[in-house]
């Protein structure tokens, strides 16, 4: 009895924990994804190039010991006399820039720049890696579903093959019949082979995106943040899409290189010192040393370089411009990817809809049909026909279910709102600039703080303001979207489907309202009874 009990409860306790949601696997994939890992990685290497930056305005620190043996032999020319000696020095050099010109200033600005345009890079990466498992996740639940209506549509061909074998056998069904069926049934076979390789292949690529192979997976939930209108999804995307802020964070740093390239025309100055000993390493005598003390300030105007700074700096202003029309591009790309995806939405679900009405009205036909044919009015292939028309139906119903799932991940991608809180509320909001503070000032020196003061002194700007034509503020949106149909209820998009085999007919006042009514003929006298 205990052993009974034991097996009851770890029968129990089993379920939940093979069970697996959207959100346990967002959570899995967003710690494991390599092309998330990877992404975060490299972001965090190009927070360090703004530390190597800021390096440039503080000191350098270098100590060089050199010690130096020699040996000098003289031929009998001279006295066939033999010379050694020995020297070391021991020095301590220091070099401090005091005024770049805002060259530094410039290329600071740029890193920071850069640091902030890898962020959403990574936003956006991040927003890709949900959507790839979202889309694994609806496709394993997808192809489930799709090998289940193989199956049935795999054991009703049987059915109805053995039964034409049967009236066959009573002279009810000709060979004829026998053969239709027998080949309906053979194509049967073949797709339901296709489910299931199909759903090896989605598993597989469900552990490429989320780290484990797909164990029992419950309904997809809902995803909240749809906006109420195309124009609403635009505005949001011009906020908020990813690629659009990473273009951004380009065009500043574009222009922040030009004001860099600016410094190079203006004077730099650098105080550096160095301090050292120098004299012979055996004997070692401390007496004999010599202490060597240097300091010097030095002061660099570039008078002529063949033109050569000139150049650099128009290289950056077209570097910028090129950047500022890429900028404008990828508002527009954002815009259609807002487009596409929107309009990919309605047509999912206008197709969700209409293929319930097609599987409802198609296992009506299914049972019609059947009845039909026992009482002579209807062929064997108005039945396999009838049957292949529902199986199909429900195949395409469970397809048009994920792609208006999928849809939905995909404005909000394209709005810039689609991240693991999306789906996993408990995964904590990560600050995007936290791992840039941990290094920010990691190894700062005293005198950094006020090179960077002294050198704004004269430096052009980094931060000057872009071209107004090419902001986007007067760009064109595109008009004439469609509104979106109203989300479909759950019935319509989660429910299991009715099984071939127990299609049956319905009356009239069963018809839901979705169909419309068919309406009862009006009887005839010469109608059977």
């Amino acid at each position: 009895m205990a052993g009974s009990l034991l097996g009851l409860s770890l029968a129990t306790c089993s379920s939940p924990i093979l069970a697996e949601t959207l959100m346990d696997a967002v959570e899995s994939a967003y710690a494991t994804n390599p092309t998330l890992v990877e992404q975060r990685f490299r972001q965090k290497a190009t927070n360090e190039s703004y530390v190597q930056t800021r390096g440039q305005y503080g000191p350098t620190v270098s100590v060089t010991a050199t010690g130096t043996y020699e040996y000098q032999k003289l031929g009998p020319k001279f006295g066939s006399r033999t010379n050694d000696g020995n020297q070391g020095e021991l020095s301590v050099s220091v070099r401090q820039p005091v005024y770049t010109g805002g060259r530094v200033r410039g290329a600071l600005a740029q890193a920071r720049a850069n640091v902030e345009q890898s962020q959403e890079i990574l936003r956006r990466v991040e927003g890709e890696t949900v959507q790839r498992v979202i889309e694994v996740y609806g496709a394993v639940l997808r192809d489930e579903q799709r090998l289940e209506v193989a199956k049935e549509n795999v054991a009703a061909l049987r059915e109805q093959l053995a039964e034409r074998r049967a009236r066959r056998n009573v002279r009810d069904a000709t060979i004829t019949d026998v053969a239709q069926a027998d080949a309906r049934l053979a194509a049967g076979e073949l797709q339901l082979a296709a489910a299931e390789t199909q759903l090896a292949v989605s598993r597989g690529q469900y552990l490429l995106v989320v780290g484990h192979e797909p164990r029992e997976l419950q309904p997809l939930p809902e995803l909240g943040g749809l906006p109420e209108s195309v124009d609403q999804a635009f505005a949001i995307a011009e906020e908020e899409n990813a690629n659009l802020a990473a273009a951004r964070y380009n065009e500043q740093a574009t222009r922040a290189n030009v004001a860099a390239q600016r410094g190079n025309q203006r004077p730099q100055a650098t105080i550096s010192a160095s301090a050292g000993k120098l004299g012979p390493l055996s004997p070692y005598d401390s007496r004999q040393l010599r202490t060597d003390v240097q300091a010097q300030i030095t002061i660099t105007q570039p008078i002529f370089q063949a033109g050569a700074i000139q150049s650099r700096i128009r290289q950056a202003q077209d570097q910028n411009g090129a950047a500022q029309a890429a900028l404008d591009g990828e508002r527009r790309q954002a815009l259609q990817d807002v487009v596409i995806a929107w309009n990919q939405l309605r047509s999912a679900r206008i197709a969700v809809t209409a293929g319930r009405r097609q599987v409802e009205a198609a296992q009506v036909t299914f049972a019609g049909m059947r009845l039909e044919e026992q009482n002579g009015l209807r062929t064997t292939t108005d039945v396999l026909n009838a049957e292949q028309e529902l199986a199909s139906a429900q195949l395409g119903l469970l397809s048009n279910r994920y792609n208006e799932y999928v849809a939905r991940a995909s404005l909000l991608l394209a709005m810039g709102r689609l991240d693991a809180r999306t789906v996993n509320s408990a995964i904590p909001a990560k600050d995007p600039d936290e791992e840039f503070r941990k290094v920010r000032w990691r190894g700062v020196s005293p005198t950094e703080p006020a090179v960077m003061l002294l050198d704004r002194i004269g430096s052009a700007s980094p931060n000057a303001k872009p071209k107004p034509d090419l902001r986007g503020a007067s760009q064109p949106k595109p008009t004439g979207q469609p509104d979106l149909p109203a989300t479909p209820p759950a019935s319509v998009v989660s429910e299991p489907l009715t099984p071939i085999s127990k299609s049956r007919l319905i009356s009239a006042e069963e018809i839901p309202a979705l169909l419309g009514d068919y309406g009862n003929p009006p009887p005839r006298p010469s109608d059977p009874q």
